[in-house]
């Protein structure tokens, strides 16, 4: 049960091989540049943005050299964006600021080449109010846990890092980075109730490596998932005669697990459950459920790693009508 969203694909790779050979050179020479202080992710998403907006080019634009684009040209990319690949707001912005990358690239390093080319595109495009283009699911405390006994029933790999997810809040990337030899469960914080990982891991953040930050998971919730998990675990490494790589979530062979390892567990979820469920909603949960428990969003956002006490807010799905006011007893 995926969540409902429209996707339109105009990028294919004869359409790739057709671009202007200038502007491929052009981007290939941005992104190595790039590439040298940020992460594969980012050169990744740049990759993605640069193939669909040059393809539009080819199509709709006369090929032009990226120095002769003009601004009116720009805006009718968006408008297409918007209303042919109805993109929502987060796509818009990540491509806005890819083109004004590359602008400040040209700038910078071409500029005996194309003296009078200036970077026009956030005079010219504004960014986009951020939106929701998915429908979102707010999983219960009832759905979690309900959820956590089926499995534990069934796959304590799956119970493990579904209890990972929720009790830690980590982000879906981060949760492969988990390993065995970071997760003691002596090693605590915040009174004892957290499990602090026993080194930092790398998250989201600027710059090639990352932020790296401590992660911290409610220690009573997931020990005993992770407990289970771990003796299940050293049958399969043992089984499949692989020396310990230390990796938390491993396939069927006893290798480490990849993002589609995981994914593939998904529909099994839904099914059950009778919701979309993804990655993220296990990180809002977390968060709604630190709000439900008049947890001080200051210290939420220590405890989930960010920089921002705004990120608590959005984060929150807790209505003002279901969280327990002390001051409401004045009305009394």
């Amino acid at each position: 049960m995926p969540r409902k969203t429209y996707k339109k694909i105009i990028v294919t790779d004869e359409l790739l091989q057709q671009i202007n050979p200038e502007n491929k050179k052009l981007v290939e020479r941005f992104l190595k540049e790039k590439g040298t202080r940020t992460s594969d992710g980012t050169i990744k998403n740049y990759t993605s943005c640069a193939n669909i907006f040059f393809v539009w080019n080819l199509l709709h634009n006369s090929n032009k050299h990226f120095t002769e684009i003009k601004k009116l040209d720009f805006a009718d990319f968006f408008s297409f964006s918007t209303n042919e690949l109805r993109w929502g707001s987060s796509r818009n912005n990540g491509t806005r600021s890819f083109l004004s990358s590359l602008s400040n690239f040209i700038e910078k390093f071409y500029d005996e080449e194309y003296p009078t080319f200036r970077n026009v595109v956030l005079k010219t495009i504004e960014s986009i109010p951020k939106e929701f283009t998915r429908e979102k699911t707010i999983l219960s405390t009832e759905q979690v846990e309900s959820l956590l006994r089926h499995l534990s029933e069934i796959d304590s790999q799956k119970a493990c890092w579904v209890a990972l997810a929720a009790y830690s809040g980590a982000r879906f990337s981060e949760l492969l980075r988990f390993t065995t030899d970071m997760l003691d469960e002596n090693h605590t914080a915040f009174g004892d109730l957290f499990m602090e990982t026993t080194r930092k891991i790398r998250t989201k953040g600027r710059g090639k490596t990352g932020k790296l930050l401590s992660k911290y998971i409610l220690k009573e919730q997931f020990l005993p998932y992770y407990r289970a998990w771990l003796l299940d675990r050293e049958k399969i490494i043992s089984a499949n005669k692989l020396e310990d790589h230390k990796s938390l979530f491993v396939r069927d062979d006893g290798s480490p697990a990849m993002d589609g390892t995981i994914r593939a567990w998904f529909p099994s979820f839904e099914k059950f459950l009778g919701v979309s469920v993804y990655p993220h909603a296990f990180r809002h949960f977390l968060v709604t459920e630190f709000s439900k428990k008049n947890i001080p969003p200051a210290l939420i956002k220590d405890i989930v790693g960010w920089s921002n006490i705004v990120m608590v807010e959005h984060y929150n799905d807790l209505e003002a009508k279901d969280m327990q006011w002390k001051e409401l007893d004045n009305l009394k």
